[in-house]
């Protein structure tokens, strides 16, 4: 059963972060003591970094930036301050081009290289492991710009199954429906929600999801009315706990997969 408590921050053996950075995403995924993948900075470095310090997350092997809106690269000097990061993976679709230019000076400056994330990579850090599902090398212009180019992960950690969206609009979150790996979607433990819980989604995907916990990552107050009521109704009609930073403040995940793992979420 999912169980949720409001005390002890960070709790003991976490699996899984969504830091609390206003209208933005960054979350985290637990690689060992000290030691996380960090997807999306979030907009401003304050908010991630003090996430990132109160994780007491000292050593990143990899950041993935989904794609190259200010919500999600404009943090990325708070995730690098002070931490040990290995490499930069980010989208192949650069663009808005101002953006992903101040990526490329803040990936130099630090001398961390940049690398290219691309639809059937895997990679294992320590317990954590994932698969990127999209883009493909022939989606990096989409016909709705950056959002639909976005990194998307499926992650597993402890027998549990995180699938990130990043921001996919509807367009690519069809085209997930129809690629060979769709079957691994069905029924997964956690959802990133994508677009902050935009009203843009896909039936069909959350349907196919139907996430045990669904998480969006969202600014109080925000002026786009996100998260959406439709999006939150048709969570919910898969019988997904959800869960939102504008209210609940930063969300962390424990436990493990399975009948018996006693997933539990934890609020800041």
């Amino acid at each position: 059963p999912l169980t949720r408590a409001v005390t002890g921050w960070p709790p003991p053996a976490w699996r899984f972060a969504m830091c609390d950075v206003g209208q933005g995403d960054a979350t985290v995924l637990s690689a060992g003591p000290g030691t996380a993948v960090v997807v999306d900075a979030g907009p401003d470095p304050a908010p991630v970094d003090r996430c990132l310090r109160e994780l007491g997350i000292t050593r990143i092997p990899l950041v993935v930036l989904t794609h190259f809106h200010a919500d999600h690269v404009g943090g990325l000097s708070g995730v690098l301050r002070g931490r040990s990061v290995a490499a930069i993976e980010t989208t192949g679709f650069a663009e808005p081009p101002d953006q992903a230019e101040s990526v490329r000076r803040e990936a130099a400056t630090h001398h961390i290289p940049l690398t290219t994330a691309a639809a059937g990579e895997e990679r294992r850090v320590g317990p954590l492991s994932w698969r990127v599902l999209w883009p493909r090398a022939d989606a990096w212009a989409p016909p709705d710009g950056p959002n639909d180019a976005s990194i998307t992960l499926l992650v597993h950690t402890a027998g549990l199954r995180l699938l990130l969206l990043g921001d996919l609009e509807p367009p690519a979150q069809r085209e997930l429906l129809r690629m060979p790996e769709a079957a691994d979607l069905a029924r997964v433990d956690v959802l990133k929600v994508a677009h902050h819980g935009s009203a843009y989604q896909d039936p069909d995907l959350l349907h196919r999801t139907a996430p045990r916990l669904a998480l969006i990552s969202c600014g109080t107050g925000n002026p786009y009315g996100h998260p959406a009521p439709t999006t939150l109704a048709a969570l919910r009609s898969t019988g997904a706990t959800v869960l939102r930073t504008d209210r609940d403040g930063a969300l962390a995940l424990t436990g493990a997969g399975g009948p018996h793992g006693g997933m539990k979420v934890m609020r800041d």
